[in-house]
């Protein structure tokens, strides 16, 4: 099996085309004051499923330190793909984090508890600009 993990901004489900329309992919992110809670759109695409097998997918989200600030519950998956293509299955999560420092977390991609993939992202904290001096 193999995994992909994409992270935007945004991420719908259009059926009408079976596929995923994807807003800004992320490599960094800059949020105002720390702590902040941020919303990040995942993206899973996973390949070579077994076709009569289902497998178990969870994202692990672990901060500069290594320390884990986010957790999903496993999905059963399995594969939804037709007999002429790769056996496979997308999904989209949408997850909730805390981060309280600068630095690059990592989102990880588990299947059956063992990591598939991996994506980091940049948090940074917004400088004060000269002009906002007292409020910053």
């Amino acid at each position: 099996m193999k995994a992909q993990l994409m992270i935007c901004d945004q991420i719908a489900n259009n059926t009408q085309l079976k596929g995923h329309v994807l807003g800004t992919v992320l490599n960094s992110l800059t949020v105002p004051v720390l702590p902040f809670a941020i919303e990040l759109h995942v993206l899973v695409k996973l390949f070579y499923l077994p076709r009569e097998d289902s497998v178990d997918t969870a994202l692990s989200i672990a901060d500069a330190n290594g320390e884990i600030i986010g957790l999903t519950p496993a999905t059963v998956l399995r594969n939804y793909r037709a007999a002429d293509q790769i056996p496979g299955v997308d999904q989209d999560l949408t997850v909730t984090l805390v981060v309280t420092e600068p630095g690059i977390i990592h989102v990880r991609c588990m299947l059956n508890g063992e990591e598939a993939a991996s994506y980091p992202l940049t948090i940074r904290l917004e400088e004060c600009q000269a002009s906002r001096t007292d409020i910053c």
